[in-house]
């Protein structure tokens, strides 16, 4: 029988007044654009408008007036945000999450397991995966067939790893992140209860550490190709057929699209958006949403063009400026 908790109990923990019925049953939070009626959502006050295409059951908001009845509502004078650490922490006391599994690990008697692995319960490895010394694989990890996971490599619990997916060494995939709330007195960690999901024929090189959700999925669609000493972060979307390489930064919650080619030492900034076939150059320092097809680079990152004609003017600028002294 899962665990869950009552919209009233948390409602009162958080020292909050409830709007609709404190009894409706809650089994996790997730985030709102993928909550369904038996999960606890948060929703910024910007995003206050799209509220009536929410399914959670409950939902944490800072709004009150004007809400439309048709889920129930948390209500904080403060910015839902920064309840967020209280809420997670609630959940996992009560055992909502980080529940230790009972189930003995399977693993398909046609893998090849190096020396030195641990494996945790409820986790499945399927046929024909090779996985390499010094791998320390989570609970209720998912690992599909054919796949390849290098040395030293740990992947934390609840992850889900596709067919044929290749991972080199020593990458940390899923285990945790770094969402911190701030306030004037100190940073406060989020707990991280979301997981990772890697799509099929991805190719992920060494070093690489892409982080698990706090409340939602990191995701990595197929056909993929993640370079060595990458950094994704928690709740980043990366969409099919995308080409990451090294040294590249993804902040969490950007969202890329498919067929982006992101080349090295570019970093996005959390929240941004880049649109299908869109290419950022070297470099590129992503601070704005970039369109479908747009080749950037710089930073600000803007239209390769516009930002050659920029240096063009920089270094024409410097020359005018050298001759007159």
């Amino acid at each position: 029988m899962r665990n869950y908790i009552t919209v009233g109990t948390l409602a009162e923990y958080l020292h909050c007044p409830v709007l609709g019925n404190k009894e409706q049953k809650i089994y996790g939070i997730s985030l709102w654009e993928e909550s369904t009626e038996d999960m606890l959502t948060y929703v910024p006050y910007e995003k206050i408008d799209r509220i009536t295409e929410i399914k959670a059951g409950a939902i944490l908001t800072r709004a009150s007036i004007g809400l439309p009845l048709h889920r129930n509502y948390i209500v904080t004078r403060h910015d839902p945000y920064a309840l967020l650490a209280q809420t997670v922490q609630f959940l996992i006391y009560h055992e909502l999450y980080h529940v230790p599994s009972q189930d003995k690990p399977r693993i398909s008697d046609s893998c090849q397991m190096g020396k030195f692995i641990s494996v945790g319960n409820g986790s499945v490895i399927e046929a024909g995966t090779i996985v390499s010394d010094g791998v320390v694989i989570g609970e209720n990890v998912r690992i599909g067939n054919d796949c390849y996971i290098g040395a030293n490599t740990v992947i934390g619990s609840d992850t889900v790893i596709s067919d044929r997916t290749d991972i080199g060494c020593c990458c940390n995939i899923g285990t945790e992140n770094f969402e911190y709330y701030q306030t004037p007195e100190k940073w406060i960690k989020i707990p991280a209860v979301g997981n990772v999901e890697i799509g099929q024929f991805v190719r992920i090189g060494g070093n690489v550490v892409i982080e698990k959700g706090t409340v939602g999925t990191t995701r990595i669609g197929s056909y993929s190709q993640i370079d060595n000493l990458v950094q994704v972060g928690h709740e980043v979307k990366i969409g099919k057929n995308c080409h990451i390489v090294a040294c590249a930064a993804l902040a969490g919650w950007a969202e890329i699209g498919n067929h982006v080619t992101i080349y090295g030492q570019s970093a996005v900034s959390n929240r941004i958006k880049i649109g299908d076939d869109a290419v950022l150059l070297a470099r590129s320092g992503v601070d704005k949403n970039i369109p479908e097809h747009q080749i950037v680079s710089g930073f600000p990152a803007q239209n390769h063009q516009q930002e050659m004609r920029f240096q063009a003017f920089l270094r024409k600028l410097f020359k005018s400026n050298l001759k007159k002294e």
